[in-house]
Order: C-alpha cells, then sequence, then structure tokens
C-alpha cells in the first residue's frame, strides 16, 4: 500500500503487515499519511506510515490469530 488512493481499501478491522516493525496489526483508523494499528485481538495502539503496511498473507493471518488466542488462555485462571 503505498498510495493515498489505497487508504481507501484499508478499512478498521482490517488485518495488516508492518513492513517497518514486522508486526501484524488490526486497522483502527487510517489518515492521508498514517495507519494507526493495534495487535490482533487486542493491546496498546501504534502508528506506521502508510507506505510501510501491507495486507498480509493467510499464514500471517492465522499466526496472528493463534497468538492472540495463545494471550487470552494465559490470562484466564
Amino acid at each position: 500500500m503505498q498510495t493515498n488512493e489505497n487508504a481507501s481499501v484499508l478499512a478498521a478491522g482490517t488485518m495488516v503487515l508492518d513492513k517497518r516493525r514486522d508486526r501484524v496489526g488490526e486497522v483502527m483508523e487510517v489518515t492521508t499519511s498514517w495507519v494507526y494499528l493495534r495487535a490482533f485481538g487486542g493491546g496498546r495502539e501504534w502508528v506506521t506510515a502508510l507506505e510501510d503496511v501491507e495486507p498480509v498473507t493467510v499464514l500471517e493471518r492465522l499466526r496472528a490469530r493463534v497468538a492472540a488466542v495463545n494471550a487470552e488462555r494465559r490470562r484466564q485462571p
């Protein structure tokens, strides 16, 4: 995703890869230059440049979901 036209493709809830941090995140908000992300399943938000995000592969999406489930199970007594 390298142009502002692609910003409209990034809807809230979409999972993307932050290439700069090598982290998968859920899109919370998109501006003309920035994408606000948070870890899938919750967590602290971070901001990255629009050109630093790309769609995730099926494998990356699965890894993020498994990590969120595992984190939730660790929180349960």
